[in-house]
């Protein structure tokens, strides 16, 4: 009886520090893609730097990324009520190497960052030729709150 306790109680000791060891070996990649698929981001908080408040042009706005590792990327989005900030409806989706961009397959590249509850948007679009601009343009930041 005690040679078989003190098999199992090591082989129990190592699995639960074997368990409790991968839980901390989450890699910041592995975070972010986790925080970044969770949810389908809706609702956000829109500036433009010439335009100021955007919020209520963006409303029914929405956008879902999915883990799909192929090609280089991380996986596909799909967007949603877009209108000028988000000419992209779908495509895939990468980090650059420092964790700091999210770059689109389209070339849309933009700052991010994000947590379990936060996902904020940072880029700029240029400008269209002729016609009105206000809106379409600029410098925007998208904020999402889950």
């Amino acid at each position: 009886m005690k040679k078989i306790l003190s098999t199992i109680f090591p082989a129990g000791l190592m699995v639960m520090l074997i368990a409790c060891h991968s839980d901390e070996a989450e890699s910041a990649y592995e975070k972010n893609v986790n925080a970044i698929t969770s949810v389908a981001w809706t609702h956000p908080s829109v500036t433009n730097s010439a335009d100021g408040d955007l919020s209520a042009n963006y409303a029914d706005f929405a956008i879902l990324f999915t883990k799909q590792e192929a090609n280089g990327f991380a996986g596909t989005f799909v967007v949603s009520n877009g209108g000028y900030a988000f000419t992209e409806v779908t495509g895939r989706w990468k980090f650059n190497d420092a964790l700091t961009e999210l770059q689109f397959d389209s070339g849309k590249t933009m700052t991010f960052t994000v947590d379990e509850n936060h996902l904020s948007l940072d880029f700029t679009v240029a400008p269209p030729t002729g016609g009105r601009t206000d809106g379409l343009s600029g410098h925007f930041v998208f904020a999402f709150t889950k």
